[in-house]
């Protein structure tokens, strides 16, 4: 009997995947273990080991859409039976993707060429299509998909370069015969379309709130100066991000109705302070996590930090980085932001989002003076955290960045 071949289920909140590669042939032997195929879902790409061994007969192609626990393959005692096996969507047995059909001599364990310039490079077949109708050379890009493969991302990519250098380099016409400019498209795909369809869900699933308060960050300022001054001896430099990451992270285990979710028809009070930091990429926003953040000192929040967001660019993140979030902190006034209403990262029940640092003239003792104030945005749901108890939380954040002595104890 067939050993089948499932989307596993890779989070908490994974209801589908987008297959984007094969890591082995029709036919070809799989040891438990071996990575079998890759997928892709929220903003990363995933390799998925065989748990069972066996002859591959691949049901699904890449580049498809899958539910979790869709089967897209099957695992046979033998080589022959795995050829003429069907599945779900099945084809006539074909050979292996983009070759001629293997002749009946060879051996059924041969190896793949690994890809680079010395074997063949992976293109998914709605890549390869689009590449030659664009006459684009797909071995000529850089793949994002699991082993270097070439997705159809990729391709748009490359596409969307393409154009931006015409129109760059095109030279202009009279503006009486200049033509009316081109639209462009491309397909809603990959992170973008993660990203919009969490943002959707979180919108319709919760009832969002979004309160503010102005904090005085003049302490907080005297603790990174601090920090910078002991930037040897601590072996990293700690940015505000880390600090007021800190302050959430002590607020949270002060609180923990606020470190709570609503799944199905329960609330969840989660034992780990869990916070997620969103990191902008080029193409979108990926939220990494920085676990028991509640139990580390700024230095290491600061170390940890830096480490995510570089693997985060370099798209080196793993799946077990982005899960377990409990709550989540956006820094937008790094690009200059005051405040703004940020959308939850569902399930969690909060996220904190944090405006720029400016001199504002206030009120101290009777007497007006300039002060470093910084604006918070707390985005809640109200299905379980009530304003009242929002505020509490906002106030106990500002107590702590305010009179941050207790984050200074444990400076490194």
């Amino acid at each position: 009997m067939a050993h089948l071949v499932a989307i596993p289920k890779l989070g908490l909140t994974m209801t589908d995947c987008t297959l984007v590669d094969w890591a082995k042939q029709d036919g070809d032997r799989v040891e438990q273990g071996e990575t079998l195929y890759a997928v892709e879902t929220d903003k990363i790409t995933s390799d998925i080991e065989a748990d069972d061994s066996g002859y591959l007969r691949r049901f699904a192609e890449v580049d498809t859409m899958h539910e979790v626990g869709a089967v897209v393959g099957g695992l046979f005692a033998t080589r022959e039976e795995a050829l003429a096996a069907s599945g779900p969507g099945a084809k006539a047995p074909p050979g292996p993707r983009d070759e001629p059909a293997e002749p009946a001599a060879a051996s059924a364990s041969m190896p793949t060429p690994p890809p680079g310039k010395a074997g063949r490079v992976r293109v998914s077949p709605l890549a390869r299509r689009i590449a030659s109708a664009a006459g684009i050379d797909p071995a000529s890009l850089e793949g994002s998909g699991a082993h270097g493969a070439v997705l159809r991302r990729d391709v748009d990519t490359e596409i969307a370069r393409r154009e931006s250098s015409a129109r760059a380099t095109a030279q202009p016409a009279a503006a009486s015969a200049q033509p009316a400019a081109a639209d462009t498209r491309r397909a809603l795909a990959g992170m973008r379309k993660a990203i919009a369809q969490k943002m959707v869900q979180s919108l319709t699933s919760t009832a969002q709130m979004t309160g503010f308060a102005r904090v005085d960050m003049a302490e907080a300022v005297r603790l990174r100066q601090a920090c910078i001054a002991a930037e040897a001896d601590l072996g990293v430099r700690v940015s505000y991000t880390d600090i007021v990451l800190k302050a959430c992270a002590q607020a949270l285990a002060s609180m923990p109705q606020i470190n709570a979710s609503i799944i199905g028809d329960e609330i969840i009070t989660w034992a780990d302070v869990n916070v997620g930091l969103a990191v902008a990429l080029d193409d979108g926003l990926i939220v990494p996590v920085i676990r028991n953040a509640d139990r580390k000192s700024i230095a290491e929040i600061a170390a940890e930090r830096i480490d995510l967001a570089a693997r985060a660019r370099s798209g080196r993140l793993s799946r077990e980085d982005l899960d377990g979030g409990t709550f989540s902190l956006s820094n937008f006034g790094s690009y200059g932001g005051d405040f703004e209403t940020p959308i939850l990262n569902a399930p969690q029940s909060a996220l904190l989002g944090i405006g720029a640092i400016e001199d504002e003239p206030v009120v101290r003792d009777g007497q007006i003076v300039i002060r470093p104030m910084m604006m918070l945005s707390l985005t809640f749901d109200h299905r379980l955290i009530d304003g009242a108890v929002a505020g509490r939380f906002r106030g106990r954040v500002r107590e702590i960045l305010e009179n941050p002595y207790s984050m200074m104890a444990t400076l490194r």
